[in-house]
């Protein structure tokens, strides 16, 4: 009876508990009336021409990059500061790095 208790077994059965739920209940559920309305935009209630928009990543790259590399670099520092044998330039040197590689990400 223990095999119950472990998380696999008893997320399947509560996952097949609420699928048999649904599925006993979903003939008593009201069925929704179609609207038309529903998939129109709406831009502050004027009619809005919908245009189909294809996202890109160039923006998005710098900061991703800018995420990492402090946070890399944040993870190096605190490293570095674990170790007491270190002198005060290591950290220095890394914190001007990471100005240069931030400088240079985002100034076009």
């Amino acid at each position: 009876m223990e095999i119950l208790l472990y998380p696999p077994v008893a997320f399947l059965i509560a996952l097949s508990a609420v699928y048999l739920f649904a599925a006993f209940f979903s003939n008593w559920a009201p069925k929704p009336a179609h609207n038309p309305e529903k998939t129109k935009t709406y831009a502050c209630g004027e009619d809005f021409p919908s245009e189909k928009v294809i996202p890109g990543y160039e923006e998005f790259y710098p900061f991703a990059i800018f995420f990492t590399v402090l946070h890399v670099a944040g993870l190096m520092l605190a490293t570095m500061a674990a170790a007491s044998a270190i002198s005060f330039a290591v950290p220095l040197i890394y914190v001007v790095l990471i100005g240069i590689i931030l400088t240079v990400l985002f100034i076009r």
